[in-house]
């Protein structure tokens, strides 16, 4: 049902707020989702199950995954896109509150391509983020070939508005890039699973006497989490 105002100058003037358009857009990305998760099995991708579509809206990872309805015009196309920011939920999860998994190696990154670009839509939204995203879209391009295929998912990966340089030296350097992050315990890839396995094993551990010890007052240890924050896909969103 439309949504009907009146500007307070102009009596005269009445505007009308259709959403039936965003909210059909809204559905269909829902719908192609949907249908993505019966025919192939996404469950050891999904690092987090909460997903959200938002008609017009930016594509993003954090704090919840949400997808816009840019990107989703073909199922290969909204399948990179969803794998994308479920691969900075498995960096976040692989990581945890306190550790970065990317900083060990991050200026490995740097001294590898130290002309890396920074911007849209070469590079991404900022330094850290072009170099973050190397190990992003690698995982994402990973993920997308055993599900769709190499060739599909190559096509996919040369194809965006935004990340050019980051996806072309991905799809360059791939067993480089790879057994860099072999080396640095982001491959093999965990699942979903084995992160719900061990949350459920640290809820379950017993409290030390120190800990007990410890008064409400007591300030929580400094996160040595970098202050990077999982990003949207710049070269696909506003996010």
């Amino acid at each position: 049902m439309p949504i009907k105002q009146s500007m307070a100058d102009g009596e005269d003037l009445r505007i009308v707020i259709d959403l039936d358009h965003a909210e059909r857009e809204a559905q269909r990305v829902a719908d192609l989702l949907s249908a993505l998760r019966k025919r192939h099995d996404l469950s050891r991708y999904e690092f987090t199950r909460l997903v959200r579509v938002q008609p017009a809206g930016a594509t993003h990872s954090h704090p919840i995954l949400t997808l816009g309805t840019r990107f989703a015009e073909t199922e290969d196309l909204l399948l990179s896109t969803y794998l994308h920011e479920q691969m900075h939920w498995y960096l976040w999860r692989l990581g945890g509150p306190d550790h970065d998994p990317v900083a060990p190696f991050f200026d490995e990154l740097v001294r590898r391509y130290p002309k890396a670009p920074t911007r849209l839509p070469e590079g991404a939204r900022s330094y850290e983020q072009t170099y973050l995203h190397l190990v992003v879209c690698w995982l994402e391009v990973a993920a997308a070939t055993e599900l769709i295929g190499r060739e599909r998912a190559a096509a996919i990966a040369h194809a965006p508005w935004g990340y050019r340089w980051i996806y072309r030296t991905v799809l360059d350097d791939w067993d480089a890039i790879g057994a860099l992050l072999e080396a640095h315990g982001i491959l093999p890839m965990r699942t979903p699973d084995e992160f719900d396995k061990e949350d459920r094993q640290r809820k379950r551990m017993p409290v030390n006497a120190d800990q007990r010890r410890k008064t409400p007052a007591e300030p929580p240890p400094r996160s040595r989490k970098s202050p990077r924050k999982a990003r949207g896909r710049g070269g696909r969103s506003g996010g």
